[in-house]
């Protein structure tokens, strides 16, 4: 629906006369004025697509004022390339320098420019995507740019809610945020109390993150020695000391992707130690008698708080009847059930996450599903649990399979173990999916 073309170009007219009446905003020394517009898209796709729009809806109401768009990268649509110096025409090396022409008043951007980019005269920004957390203080913030005229900047947003920006700007409102708890040195507390369990050697570390960086690697190498630290692991008889290792793996995994995104850190061991403490943590077995625990660790607390629903503040009537996508979708859809739904999962973690994954992926996809739906073990716990524990039981085997199937798309496999947001969506999606195959295949026994 929101990639079709009549969501796009209701979404460009609205935004083009909005801006129209806010373009004098930051007014020149004659009174003129200059004020610039960031759209926000969630796609490379989107953007030309966006870009396209805007041309044609600017070129019919003889606006004198020019759209450019960012994007990296090139995207194939019906049988055509689109790159961002073909749809600007100069190199994407100028576009920013571009930007600040005067007839250059609305720059379409997915992913670049969103965070670092300095444009005084940036006074209104069109989000239609859904941002969270530091993503949404850092596109956001591209407007906080000051002018000795701008006097206000302006949001319209499409995809987000305003109590949920609010949420993901309190916390670096409050002083105690850059407190104790971002001190450095914490890391490598951390790391040494790890050490202490003697569950693993430095080269180790080191052997495990090189191999899993190595592209193209197979996984029966990662495999044999991330398991050698498990039977370690499984080897410690208290549960309370096995727990306390899992807990402080967590905490350094949590610390480091945090202080990463403001400290420099200049010392490799740190960032081998990330790396081997992700794949350790999915490969380690759960502490089934701790119930709160683990229910701790399937719960991405962080992207509950932040979730996002549609905002619907954008000057439209539903009463109107004017938005009724469904009826004028294109005819073209997929026939089979099961390569609908895994195209499904394709187009929702695109327009989420800004990806541009192709029905290739989802080969992925089905390859992941079919292994996990073929797997005894699940099958026999369906047999005997409730869906939740055989959720439980599904989301330990997703991560031992993903593993396997690193050579297979080593970009997916990548993408689903750096982003847990992006794992918890792909791992619910898939467990539905192979739930009603399992149940099937047990009917028809």
């Amino acid at each position: 629906m929101e990639l079709h073309q009549y969501t796009i170009d209701q979404k460009t007219a609205l935004m083009v006369e909005h801006f129209w009446d806010v373009r004098h905003q930051i007014p020149d020394a004659q009174g003129y004025g200059q004020a610039k517009a960031m759209v926000v898209t969630r796609s490379r796709f989107h953007a030309v697509r966006y870009k396209q729009a805007f041309d044609e809806y600017l070129k019919k109401q003889g606006y004198p004022i020019k759209a450019l768009v960012a994007f990296s990268g090139t995207v194939n649509h019906q049988g055509l390339d689109y790159t961002e110096a073909q749809m600007n025409g100069f190199s994407d090396k100028q576009t920013a320098e571009q930007f600040k022409k005067p007839e250059y008043r609305v720059l379409i951007v997915a992913e670049k420019f969103q965070t670092g980019f300095d444009q005084p005269l940036l006074h209104t920004m069109y989000v239609d995507k859904t941002l969270s957390s530091v993503a949404a203080v850092q596109t956001l913030s591209r407007l906080n740019r000051t002018h000795p005229r701008k006097a206000e900047t302006m949001v319209l947003d499409f995809a987000n809610q305003s109590d949920d920006i609010q949420a993901a700007f309190q916390p670096y409102y409050e002083a105690t945020l850059l407190s104790e708890s971002t001190d450095p040195n914490k890391l490598y507390d951390t790391q040494a109390l790890l050490k202490e369990f003697n569950l693993y050697t430095d080269e180790e570390v080191a052997e495990i993150a090189a191999l899993y960086l190595r592209k193209g690697e197979k996984a029966n190498q990662l495999q044999p020695l991330l398991r050698k630290v498990v039977g370690r692991y499984e080897y410690i008889p208290e549960s309370e000391r096995r727990l306390d290792f899992k807990h402080r793996l967590g905490s350094y995994i949590r610390l480091y992707a945090f202080l990463s995104q403001i400290v420099t850190f200049k010392d490799p061991d740190l960032e081998r130690l990330y790396l081997f403490a992700r794949l350790l943590l999915r490969a380690l077995p759960q502490e089934r008698e701790k119930t709160s625990l683990r229910a701790a660790e399937y719960a991405d607390l962080e992207s509950y708080r932040i979730q996002k629903t549609f905002s619907g503040r954008i000057g439209l009537q539903s009463e109107a009847g004017i938005l009724n996508p469904l009826s004028d979708l294109d005819s073209a859809v997929i026939k089979d059930p099961e390569k609908a739904a895994l195209s499904e999962i394709v187009t929702e973690i695109n327009q989420r996450f800004g990806t541009d994954f192709t029905e290739a992926d989802r080969v992925f996809f089905a390859e992941l599903k079919t292994r996990l739906a073929d797997n005894e073990s699940l099958q026999a716990s369906a047999k005997a649990n409730t869906k939740e524990n055989v959720q439980l039981l599904h989301d330990a085997l997703f991560n031992t399979i993903l593993q396997s199937m690193i050579d297979s798309n080593f970009e997916m496999f990548k993408r689903i173990n750096d982003n847990d947001e992006f794992e918890q969506i792909v791992k619910a999606r898939i467990f539905d999916q192979v739930y009603q195959e399992i149940l099937d295949k047990l009917k028809s026994n």
